[in-house]
């Protein structure tokens, strides 16, 4: 399903916030939601493509197409469950909805009362009429508002010498930065010295295996290589031990 690589690329970004974090996840539970809603039109459309391309379905083939929508539809259930379970957001990243650049226009006529008082519930350090000033200027000022993410803004603000004047701002910030996106947090990337280091102590010499440690280790490099999918396909299939014949002449 291309939408589940998108968002588990997404959420492999090192550099990432709760803000982006949250708008991807938004994002893909829409996309779901909207395959489920059209399921009845992508069978309609499969059906006719197989009534131009094939044989008239027979009784049985009817009742397997009708099984085959029952577990579509439980496919996506189940995925919209996993997502709301797994990345169910407490309420101290309740926050990152004061950041979100898309509806900055918004926020300017009307502010989010009700999100900066669950923010100020959930740090009590901070000052919320400051907080709330700071949030309306930022809003306000069109060259802070077009800057999309908490890391983005954090590091606009430092460099323009805006520490004093978005003081909690720029806390709140910090903590949206510093605080964990997902119950997999941990999971989101692995330190490349302890990749390296269990390659050379792994006593297997299988070639397979060092080929993928080597592709995981230099994956920006590879990256890079222009046709690289297609240049292995193609060494693949010039293979003389192949037992099949992958050559075939254009016409």
């Amino acid at each position: 399903m291309p939408h589940v690589e998108i968002v588990f690329n997404q959420l492999q970004k090192v550099c990432t916030d709760s803000v982006k974090v949250k708008n991807d996840l938004e994002n893909f539970e829409a996309a779901i939601q909207t395959i489920r809603e059209q399921m009845d039109s992508i069978i309609d459309e499969i059906e006719r493509v197989q009534r131009e391309t094939d044989e008239p379905p027979r009784k049985k083939r009817q009742v397997e197409e009708g099984s085959k929508k029952r577990e579509a539809l439980e496919i996506c259930d189940a995925v919209l469950s996993q997502i709301r379970t797994r990345f169910n957001f407490s309420g101290h990243l309740v926050a990152s909805n004061l950041f979100v650049s898309e509806k900055f226009s918004v926020y300017k006529h009307q502010f989010p009362e009700a999100h900066l008082n669950d923010t100020c519930t959930q740090f009590s350090f901070l000052d919320k009429n400051r907080l709330k000033t700071e949030l309306q200027v930022l809003y306000q000022r069109e060259e802070l508002s077009t800057t999309s993410g908490a890391v983005p803004l954090s590091i606009l603000l430092n460099e323009e010498g805006l520490n004093c004047t978005f003081q909690e701002t720029l806390k709140l910030l910090s903590i949206l930065i510093t605080i964990p996106m997902s119950t997999s947090e941990a999971e989101r990337s692995f330190s490349m010295l302890k990749r390296i280091k269990t390659f050379l102590r792994n006593t297997m010499k299988e070639e397979r295996l060092s080929a993928l440690r080597m592709l995981s280790a230099e994956k920006h490099f590879v990256s890079g290589i222009e046709n690289f999918n297609n240049k292995v396909i193609e060494n693949f299939a010039t293979k003389k031990e192949r037992r099949m014949d992958f050559m075939y002449r254009k016409l």
